[in-house]
């Protein structure tokens, strides 16, 4: 059948662009092999375009009415929200969509017997596979860096905007606990921070380390207030103070004292949603003042920091899965294939958000809670790539 040369398709012009991005390496890739990838990259691009556009849609649709009363401008919401929303949705979908397209046009292939016919040419699976290994080592390094480095930068400009026009702001802190220094320590029972203002405040110094650590200062009061102005300026209401010297105690109150205190209100929250837009350096650095610190809700950063490299891991996992699942002919034709993929992704995702809780709000160390669903799915890999090979 002769195509018509009048019309220009999407697919052929993208081919040729691969022909000459390949044409460096035509030494080490056969015929077979640029086929194979062209296949790839091509499905994988119209995947990711129809099911981003999808996505655009439905946040629009939930987000309409804050949108229509908060009325951001239109370069904003365009140019700020959403053209740094499609990277960051791509990001998180990335190993699903990559999954989803692998099956879709090898079990393409498949119905039209071109597997059938490069096995029953002499090739074994592991030289059939080798085309999608090399996918999917270009796949998770991309994905590797951009979860790493380009996301973060993208998310930075895009949570500015729901912090403006999205989401609300946090009035209120409970139960705060923090570490100012190696032998510092304060907490506070509330923390309204609009006022910027809490409620029965307690500090405790030590001095000596192991057996020898003594408290030798401790100062509480009803209720604590940031003075504006100066930094780390704090003001002590209906104060209690001691001084600890041996077995000397010397003790104190009042009912207002100034005094400087190595912290400021934004110290009191540990933001989980700035964890999205700080890259690998960033986010480690956080994680070191918070952790010296003491505060809480550090193990959504390790848990974030974990998912990003095991996202990409998991890229090498599904495609092998989605290269063996789509390279076989069944009766129910491409349909069945793609539902299972559908049904895979599913448990991908729950495997996923069952294991980050864990990890968040249990003791599972956070890189085996990123990791879970990639050990899961890595065995079912093995296992079907074994008994393809029977």
């Amino acid at each position: 059948m002769e195509r018509d040369h009048g019309q220009k398709s999407f697919i052929p012009d993208l081919s040729r662009v691969l022909d000459i991005l390949f044409y460096p390496f035509r030494r080490w890739l056969s015929v077979l092999d640029r086929y194979i990838i062209q296949k790839y990259f091509v499905t994988v691009l119209f995947t990711f375009a129809i099911i981003t556009a999808i996505t655009v849609v439905i946040d629009y649709s939930e987000k309409s009415g804050t949108f229509v009363k908060n009325k951001p401008p239109f370069n904003e919401l365009m140019f700020d929200y959403y053209l740094n929303f499609i990277p960051h949705i791509a990001a998180i979908l990335a190993p699903l969509l990559i999954f989803l397209a692998t099956i879709i046009f090898t079990a393409r292939m498949a119905y039209n017997s071109e597997v059938i016919a490069m096995l029953n040419s002499g090739m074994n699976f592991r030289r059939f596979l080798r085309p999608y290994l090399i996918c999917a080592a270009f796949s998770a390094a991309l994905l590797l860096y951009a979860n790493h480095w380009l996301v973060p930068v993208a998310n930075k400009t895009r949570i500015d905007f729901e912090n403006k026009y999205v989401r609300h702001q946090k009035n209120w802190g409970n139960n705060i606990h923090m570490r100012l220094d190696n032998n510092t320590y304060v907490s506070l029972n509330r923390f309204n921070y609009e006022k910027e203002e809490g409620t029965q405040f307690a500090l405790e110094r030590f001095s000596g380390t192991g057996k020898d650590r003594k408290l030798v200062y401790k100062i509480n009061a009803i209720r604590i207030e940031f003075i504006p102005g100066v930094s780390n300026n704090w003001r002590l209401h209906q104060f209690k103070r001691w001084h600890i010297v041996g077995l000397e105690e010397s003790f104190e109150s009042g009912r207002q004292m100034d005094t400087l205190l190595a912290m400021e209100p934004g110290d009191f929250e540990v933001n989980t949603v700035i964890r999205e837009a700080l890259n690998i350096k960033e986010i480690n650095a956080f994680m070191e003042v918070e952790k010296m610190r003491g505060a809480g809700g550090i193990e959504f950063y390790m848990v974030e920091n974990n998912r990003r490299t095991a996202a990409a891991i998991s890229v090498f996992i599904l495609i092998v899965i989605g290269a063996i699942v789509g390279s076989r002919k069944v009766r129910g034709g491409m349909g069945l294939n793609i539902v299972t993929a559908i049904a895979m992704s599913a448990l991908y995702m729950v495997f996923l958000q069952f294991s980050s809780s864990f990890s968040v709000n249990g003791n599972l160390p956070p890189v085996l809670g990123a990791n879970i669903p990639n050990i899961i799915f890595g065995v079912i890999s093995i296992y079907l790539f074994r008994s393809v090979l029977k």
